[in-house]
């Protein structure tokens, strides 16, 4: 896929993503307008010039309502992935790329969720366990991170997100 339907695809799902925290919650989530670590990673040093809202706003892909102060959303969408190494537990080099992007997004107290739809083949939520409490989960990868299929991970899980984020 070329880089600009690539992108493309990738800010639809961020909406997509936004819309359906919206509905859940009944408070409003939005898209980062271009998206693309503004303080994750090295870019972590501009937040000593933003105030604590502002830095909020640029965390990850998705900005939620200021009564979820410490969440982070990754959103990913991509056409292939590999679901084979996953399920013999061996590593899969794209997965702990997708996580190392969710830990630089993050300030100390933060929690994050990476949420992955995989085209034709389905979409799930991967999360730290050590950040997160009495989350439902079906599936360990690393021995630290959780993740469940998204439609599930939500049904059964969005009360603990609410009050796990503050």
């Amino acid at each position: 896929m070329s880089g600009t339907k690539s992108k493309n695809k990738g800010k639809t799902y961020e909406r997509e993503l936004a819309n359906f925290l919206t509905e859940l919650y009944k408070e409003k989530f939005t898209r980062v307008p271009y998206s693309g670590a503004f303080v994750g990673g090295s870019n972590i040093i501009r937040i000593n010039d933003l105030t604590e809202a502002q830095t909020r706003s640029f965390k990850g892909d998705l900005i939620p309502p200021e009564t979820f102060p410490k969440i982070v959303f990754e959103a990913k969408h991509y056409a292939n992935f590999q679901w084979n190494a996953l399920a013999l537990g061996k590593p899969v080099a794209q997965l702990d790329e997708w996580i190392q992007q969710s830990e630089e997004s993050c300030e100390e107290k933060d929690k994050w969720l990476l949420c992955v739809k995989i085209s034709r083949q389905g979409s799930f939520v991967l999360w730290d366990s050590r950040h997160w409490n009495d989350l439902k989960y079906s599936n360990t990868y690393r021995a630290k991170y959780c993740y469940l299929e998204f439609a599930d991970f939500w049904s059964a899980n969005s009360r603990q997100i609410k009050e796990q984020s503050v």
